[in-house]
């Protein structure tokens, strides 16, 4: 994935805007020609595919779709009795009976669907570590209706919905190789915790939002969505970027990163300038009256 993204005019002595139209321009485009967090397989998890899958429901109405970029490898047996072992990115939770997973498998390489209740067993996508039953329910438990929820559930739902804007951002840089190393992880989580801290978001435990940080690989448009989400709200977007510097010093190519994330932050004083020649002038001139 190249993260380093010429829009630097040295002439000019300015950032210019993206190329193309639409999505691609300003910040959420600097995000989407960065390339996408690819799934790679857990150490020590060996994929292999059965004789058929096992769509047990055809509409594509899932009812949460919040569970977007959670990943993780999973031990899965069809309605055939073939078992197997894939990478899944997924897609939505539908709740109903039978309760049904739909995701990116990276075994058939398109979207599949899967019956909840024949997962055998779900690997950790960061560490390939199998999970024990509480540790499956504390993964796919916050998308569950909030009826169904205790209040350890409904804080940890909270903080998901509250962070998940600024982690995929973070994990977009840190995830080049579908890897997430140690020193990101740990950047990523005191990222959630300080965020957190500033909404002033209930914490749940240490083990569960780690759990939910190893367990993440958001496919491009939910990346490029959750920028264009914190650019509406400047003040989490500001909070963010000293995280991306910090993310991108972890990284051995960390001059070319460096160069990349200046340009990132020329792209959003681009964006802001432009928001503020939007807003209406008596309030833009109340701005600048307050900034004086």
């Amino acid at each position: 994935m190249m993260l380093c993204v010429r829009s630097w005019d040295s002439e000019a002595g300015g950032v210019q805007p993206g190329l193309g139209g639409g999505v691609m321009d300003g910040v959420a485009g600097w995000f989407e020609k960065s390339g996408e967090i690819p799934l790679a397989s857990p150490r020590g998890v060996r994929e292999y595919g059965p004789l058929s899958d096992d769509p047990e429901r055809q509409d594509d109405h899932f009812p949460s779709d919040d569970i977007r970029g959670l990943a993780f490898s999973l031990e899965y047996c069809d309605a055939h009795g073939w078992a197997s072992t894939r990478t899944i990115r997924c897609l939505g939770l539908d709740h109903r009976y039978p309760a049904t997973l739909k995701a990116y498998c990276n075994v058939r390489r398109t979207t599949r669907t899967f019956r909840v209740d024949r997962i055998i067993s779900i690997a950790s996508y960061r560490t390939g570590r199998v999970l024990t039953g509480a540790e499956h329910v504390a993964l796919l438990s916050p998308y569950l209706p909030a009826e169904q929820l205790d209040a350890s559930m409904r804080a940890e739902c909270n903080l998901r919905r509250a962070t998940k804007d600024g982690v995929f951002a973070l994990l977009q840089i840190a995830m080049a190789d579908g890897k997430l190393d140690d020193k990101a992880q740990a950047i990523v989580l005191d990222y959630v915790r300080a965020e957190a801290e500033a909404m002033q978001c209930d914490v749940p435990s240490y083990e569960a939002v780690e759990l939910w940080i190893d367990n993440l690989a958001p496919p491009l448009e939910s990346v490029v969505a959750a920028v264009g989400n914190l650019l509406d709200t400047k003040e989490k977007f500001v909070r963010l970027l000293p995280w991306l510097l910090k993310i991108a010093r972890t990284r051995d190519s960390f001059a070319e990163q460096e160069q990349s994330v200046r340009e990132l932050i020329g792209e959003v004083r681009l964006h802001f300038r432009r928001k503020l020649l939007e807003w209406p002038s008596t309030f833009r001139a109340s701005r600048e009256l307050h900034a004086s």
